[in-house]
């Protein structure tokens, strides 16, 4: 991967399927992402795609359950938080 395509996966239009992964690796290695969390502020159109993808590459993920809201006021969801458990080798 070369630094142009880690700097595009910044860009706010990029929906790659590496730019999302970028995206998310980054969050991950900053704590918990849940999949709302993940749609809304990392603009990751499938949060449970990009956590299998990167999976597949050997990414240590785990999944937890909890209840979030997508939006002030309304019903909390079971939705997965994603936690890095290791980095792909």
């Amino acid at each position: 991967m070369t630094a142009e395509t880690i700097a595009d996966a910044d860009l706010p239009d990029n929906h790659s399927t590496t730019a999302q992964a970028l995206r998310m690796i980054a969050a991950l290695r900053k704590g918990p992402v849940s999949s709302i969390e993940a749609a809304q502020s990392l603009d990751i159109v499938h949060p449970p795609s990009t956590i299998r993808h990167l999976r597949r590459q050997g990414w240590g993920i785990s999944t937890r359950w909890c209840y979030q809201a997508a939006a002030p006021g309304r019903r909390p969801h079971r939705v997965g938080l994603y936690v890095l458990t290791g980095e792909a080798s």
